[in-house]
Order: structure tokens, then sequence, then C-alpha cells
């Protein structure tokens, strides 16, 4: 039955506890709303973990600016979650100052013409 398997997750830790997509949706929000600059990526930013969080990540880098980064790989919920919260099916996904901006190659198209660096510059003068 299902309340033995319900019961036994109270003595998990937190990380175990399921979460609802609605949850996940609120946890997504916050984040998007604390962090001026957020890139939700496979890997850490040290680290990357695909070709196309690791381009992001560059392109960040350049802006000489302490993003904020979630490893989706990590958790499975944000992982799936970020992508309906978004309505954008692949990862990595920029936000900048709560606005979903999109994937690497719009990141890189954006990079390119200098929308990016103006987006960017904006959120900066917010965090201070």
């Amino acid at each position: 039955s299902s309340s033995s398997s319900s019961s036994s997750s109270l003595f998990m830790s937190d990380d175990f506890i399921q979460e609802t997509p609605e949850d996940t949706k609120e946890r997504i929000q916050a984040m998007v709303e604390n962090h001026p600059v957020l890139l939700f990526m496979k890997g850490s930013q040290l680290f990357p973990q695909c070709g196309f969080s690791n381009t992001a990540v560059q392109i960040l880098n350049t802006y000489n600016l302490d993003f904020h980064s979630v490893d989706v790989l990590s958790d499975d919920a944000i992982r799936q979650g970020v992508k309906e919260f978004s309505q954008w099916p692949t990862i990595p996904q920029l936000y900048v100052a709560g606005e979903f901006v999109g994937g690497c190659d719009i990141m890189i198209e954006m990079f390119q013409n200098g929308e990016l660096a103006e987006m960017i510059e904006k959120a900066k003068a917010d965090m201070v």
C-alpha cells in the first residue's frame, strides 16, 4: 500500500521528499526573481557537462559578472520543471532580470548583435 512508503519518506533527508510540479514551479520562480542573471545548465560553471552549457558560461563570463547557475543534472525536478516553466524544451536556459531570454543559439545571436550586453548591463545596475 502507498501509506507505508509515504510514512517512511519522513525519515529521509529533504532532498528525497517528492516535490509536486507546483512546488518545483514555485522554486524556479523564486530563483528567477532572486538572481538577476540566472543560468539553468548541465554541470557547474567550472565543469560544464555539455557543450551548449559550456558556450553559455563562456558568453556570460565575458560580461565579468557574478551570475548564478543551477545544475539541472543534480536536480531532476528542476530539469523537467524548467522546461515547462519557460515552455522551452532544452537546457541551457538563461534568465535575465526575471525574464526568460532563451537557450544557447539565442544567447550566441544576442551576444553577437550586442543585445545581450545591453540586457546584462541593465541587470548589473539592478544588482547594486
